[in-house]
């Protein structure tokens, strides 16, 4: 006999919105970027996994911020390649030299 009971979704009452911090320490970390220095101007927040590119926002990166427990690795060159940088778990600040708007692809590191 099968004595399993079967819960529709929609009544689960414990699903509740995480903050981006929340999900960034659930996921391991997140990467925010910013095209303008100390995180003004548009942003591509929240990223969680390997992008090969940045799409629009290739070469527009001047600041990031690493969450979470992981490091995350940038590259100049779409696909990883180029030049890169790793940035350290828990670290914020604008990219210099050659990284900054030159960063075109990213990844957990």
């Amino acid at each position: 006999m099968n004595n399993k009971q079967i819960k529709d979704l929609y009544s689960i009452e414990a699903v509740q919105d995480l903050s981006h911090e929340a999900a960034a320490t659930i996921s391991g970390g997140a990467l925010d970027l910013s095209d303008k220095k100390d995180g003004e101007g548009a942003r591509l927040d929240n990223i969680v996994n390997a992008r090969r590119s940045l799409g629009s926002f290739n070469n527009k990166a001047s600041w990031y911020e690493v969450t979470g427990r992981r490091d995350w690795i940038v590259y100049t060159g779409e696909n990883f390649t180029g030049a890169s940088r790793r940035l350290r778990a828990g670290t914020k600040g604008n990219f210099t030299g050659p990284f900054n708007n030159d960063i075109a692809s990213v990844k957990p590191g």
